[in-house]
């Protein structure tokens, strides 16, 4: 998938930056396709650090667009129907907003956490578009370069074969950890 997509890409000449940063952002609206081969061609394109600026950007916008329509859905919905009483929604409204953008800041830094449900959950608070917005910005840096490292070390699996490895081994290991917990 990842081939025909570069392939493709490099096909779109100048144009193939800001349509990758558009693809990117329609993955993350969608919420449950994983970005990592938008990423993977940004970086086979781009290098890592070009590639990480389009990745990041394309995934700020995209959950930017979703965090906008979900909370113009879900306000549609709530006209339609009776408000369900849900006593975590309630919480976390009654949070201040340095709070409430200290919680999404996290949310988006756990690499465990899907982009999508952050996007939906922060959509159902009270969260104001530009906290939940910069709080994106900040906590994707951290993810984006996690795809970017993993996706230029499998690209370069024999120079980097011994960081991937111990990267993928703490991943799983801090997943493993998060799901003991529960």
């Amino acid at each position: 998938m990842t081939q025909i997509f570069i392939q493709w890409l490099e096909d779109q000449g100048i144009w193939a930056a800001p349509i990758s940063i558009v693809v990117n952002a329609a993955v993350n609206v969608l919420g449950f396709i994983p970005s990592l081969f938008v990423t993977g061609a940004n970086v086979w394109i781009w290098g890592p650090l070009w590639g990480f600026w389009l990745s990041w950007a394309g995934e700020v916008l995209g959950a930017g667009i979703a965090f906008i329509l979900f909370r113009k859905g879900i306000r549609f919905w709530q006209r339609q129907r009776d408000q369900p009483e849900w006593k975590w929604v309630h919480n976390l409204n009654r949070w201040p907003a340095h709070r409430q953008f200290a919680s999404v800041l996290l949310a988006r830094i756990a690499p465990i956490v899907p982009s999508g449900a952050v996007n939906l959950l922060g959509a159902f608070t009270r969260i104001p578009f530009t906290f939940f917005l910069l709080a994106t910005m900040i906590g994707k840096i951290p993810s984006v370069a996690l795809e970017v490292m993993v996706s230029y070390d499998v690209m370069h699996f024999e120079e980097n074969a011994v960081r991937l490895i111990s990267v993928l081994l703490i991943l799983l290991l801090g997943w493993w950890i998060w799901r003991a917990r529960e």
